[in-house]
């Protein structure tokens, strides 16, 4: 994205930015985030940055610490008003200067180490505590996340024990521990349960951090294997079911930097969901990779909207001719 547009995507989401403080890399600007994160509910002193450069861009706030990209910033901010209204935005505006940056944009396979590019050389990614986890029960030990997993979504107990699945009984989730290329504990999204709950999926904060940019499968994933790219938690569990090769980046259009992240992997089949979101994520993934990868897009068939919906047979015909399949778990 141009640094033109960072600032109007910026301004658009009623964020001061100080023309004293910016950067030669970076745009400095008050932190969109502040009336959630920050105390008070301001950015005082501006600690809020978006790097310059092409796609959808890379920020970090040093004060509240949050990371990602400036798309997945929005969706949260968006997430966040609906439950605290703050801010008035045209989210469809932010959108489209984010869209067209990354229409604009391809993918470098040729960049920095990406955890040295997001955090810096001596900073370092928030690992979340193994006892923060088990705060979570497993979803063995309560009901109604048995009933959701198993009758509900046709997902065997089998593939449930090894995504090693927890329930949050006080928002009534069944939770997916995140973990990264280095077995580390990065993260934990959630599902809700109850119909109509808002947001349906939810990445949790740990000490008031996440990773944003780690994918659901980057722990088991192999990538000298044909993977499968699926959006969410649910299309994970559901495909696991007859191919174990799956990730997702639990985004449904995923940056340029989150896609870089598997760019090991040469060879990808995506099933995501039915209708513009899933379009404009195959759109974006055909573009990145269109030098050095094989891709391959498939569609859930009429009737399912989106992998977590299909059968173990849907899923084993629209699979079968492209990857070898697992035995069913």
């Amino acid at each position: 994205m141009t640094p033109e547009n960072i600032i109007k995507a910026l301004k658009l989401l009623n964020t001061k930015v100080p023309v004293a403080q910016q950067r030669p890399e970076w745009i400095v600007a008050s932190c969109p985030l502040a009336p959630w994160t920050h105390d008070g509910g301001t950015d005082h002193n501006p600690a809020f940055a978006v790097r310059k450069e092409a796609g959808d861009p890379f920020c970090h706030c040093f004060a509240c610490d949050w990371h990602g990209s400036l798309g997945e910033l929005v969706v949260e901010m968006g997430h966040r008003n609906k439950v605290e209204h703050h801010c008035d935005v045209k989210w469809s505006d932010v959108h489209r200067l984010i869209e067209e940056a990354e229409e604009n944009a391809e993918l470098n396979l040729d960049s920095p180490d990406i955890e040295e590019m997001l955090f810096g050389k001596k900073a370092k990614p928030h690992v979340f505590p193994q006892w923060w986890l088990e705060s979570f029960p497993v979803w063995r030990e309560i009901g109604w996340a048995q009933d959701y997993l198993v009758e509900d979504r046709g997902i065997s107990p089998a593939v449930a024990d090894l995504l090693g699945v927890r329930a949050d009984t006080t928002q009534k989730r069944v939770c997916f521990p995140v973990h990264d290329f280095k077995k580390r504990l990065m993260g934990l999204h959630g599902r809700a349960v109850e119909p109509g709950t808002d947001p349906r999926y939810r990445m949790y904060l740990q000490a008031g951090r996440n990773n944003p940019i780690i994918w659901l499968g980057e722990s088991w994933v192999d990538l000298t294997k044909p993977i499968v790219v699926v959006e969410g938690p649910m299309d994970v569990a559901s495909v696991m079911r007859v191919y174990r090769n799956v990730a997702s980046p639990l985004f449904a259009n995923p940056s340029l930097d989150k896609l870089r992240r598997m760019a090991d992997a040469l060879e990808w089949v995506t099933i995501l969901d039915r209708g513009k979101g899933g379009d404009a994520g195959r759109a974006k993934i055909s573009k990145a990779l269109r030098r050095d990868h094989v891709v391959n897009h498939l569609e859930p068939p009429e009737g399912s909207k989106d992998p977590g919906a299909m059968s173990v047979q849907q899923l084993a015909d629209l699979l079968g001719p492209l990857v070898p399949l697992d035995p069913e778990i």
